[in-house]
């Protein structure tokens, strides 16, 4: 809620989908939030984007830098940073210096020097940083923190998750596909991940083991070759004629305003995994397994886990919606769904949005700050480097 007569002042770094995505989030918990300005050189694109989501502001001054848009930051109540992953941690070291609160796109940091020059920049203020994890925040796995915290499975042994992703083809078709920009599918999925099974452990990670593999995508085509200009198009299974027939584009032109023609998802320069899996160990004794697929299309999509303990099991879905309590002492099984409206990441976009709006205005800290980011982001790198050298790595 808003204080009557006050407008909050936003300034975006960076203005695309997921951005603009929030933006009309914000928005929507608070019709007063304004976006005074907008960092972004696709100036069209930008103003495009935050009509695209119903955001009003359109006429936002549109600078051509971060550096142009900060040089008076007494103009701006936030910032949100929503640019591709290479440049979250240069752009919050932007902010960092002029000590506005921010929202910080995930991951926070694509590399072990960012993550170090990250952490020394919000050295003891880590809570100036609400970080989008907007999973952590759906009705959903706040019911399964609720039934985990409350002690009913008994003493944890063990967590296992999955994601089983239905529009994978965004990664290999798109700009994801572009390892340098997003440093690859564990920091883009999987932080996500880890950070829901930090919460479900209770503890710190403390080593991980991964491996991954790429068995689909990926190939010999040139990595600048686009469907358009491709001869194979009867024959290939992603191309825009084929995707049309089966009725489901398998994410291939998702975050795109383009339909009709994606990148090859069969080029040489391609590495990110099509599917990779991770075991976790924590410090309180607790391991977790988590596997990830990007080959999954239609009703074949899950994304949750299975969290054991001595009294009790506990199953969720966000795909479903749905969690399931088999108490391990009787014939008992509950059963809950959590329906939401589709605002977004199974509900969790407009709570991480109220959420950031509080920190704003000095209400409350982030349910996600970037002390948490920061773990995760370790975790992923550790998985990553654990993948390629075939270790265990501390986190």
């Amino acid at each position: 809620m808003s204080d009557p007569g006050v407008v909050t002042r936003l300034a975006v770094i960076g203005l695309g989908h997921r951005a603009a995505t929030m933006v009309a989030s914000m928005q929507a918990v608070d019709p007063s939030v304004s976006i005074l300005a907008v960092a972004d050189p696709d100036t069209e694109g930008a103003r495009r984007r935050l009509a695209m989501v119903g955001a009003h502001d359109a006429g936002a001054l549109i600078y051509p830098s971060a550096d142009a848009m900060l040089e008076d930051p007494a103009d701006y109540d936030g910032v949100v940073i929503g640019t591709r992953c290479h440049l979250h941690t240069p752009m919050a070291l932007k902010v960092a210096s002029v000590g506005l609160p921010l929202f910080l796109e995930k991951p926070v940091a694509i590399s072990p020097d960012e993550l170090g020059a990250l952490r020394e920049a919000f050295r003891g203020r880590e809570d100036e940083v609400a970080v989008s994890f907007p999973l952590r925040h759906t009705p959903l796995f706040s019911k399964v923190l609720e039934i985990v915290n409350s002690g009913v499975l008994g003493t944890i042994n063990q967590i296992q998750a999955v994601n089983n992703v239905p529009y994978g083809g965004v990664y290999f078709g798109q700009w994801y596909r572009n390892h340098d920009q997003t440093g690859g599918l564990w920091l883009q999925k999987a932080t996500h991940d880890f950070d829901c099974i930090n919460l479900l452990a209770g503890s710190r990670p403390v080593g991980v083991a991964a491996m991954e593999s790429r068995r689909v995508y990926g190939g010999e085509k040139p990595h600048d070759l686009r469907c358009s200009a491709c001869d194979e198009t009867e024959t290939c299974p992603e191309s825009p004629q084929n995707l049309a027939r089966r009725g489901d584009d398998g994410g291939m032109y998702q975050d795109s305003d383009d339909r009709t023609d994606h990148w090859c998802a069969f080029s040489r320069e391609i590495q990110n995994h099509d599917a990779g899996s991770a075991l976790i160990m924590y410090e309180n004794g607790i391991h977790a397994g988590y596997s990830q697929n990007f080959l999954s299309r239609r009703a074949a999509y899950r994304r949750g886990a299975t969290v054991v303990g001595y009294e009790a099991t506990l199953e969720f879905d966000l795909a479903q919606a749905e969690l399931r309590l088999i108490h391990h002492r009787s014939e008992k099984v509950k059963r809950l769904r959590v329906d939401i409206e589709d605002d977004g990441h199974a509900g969790g976009d407009l709570i991480l949005a109220e959420s950031f709006l509080d920190l704003v205005r000095g209400r409350a800290k982030p349910n996600a700050s970037l002390r948490d980011g920061l773990l995760s982001a370790a975790m992923c790198l550790a998985a990553r480097e654990s993948a390629r050298t075939k270790t265990f790595q501390r986190v």
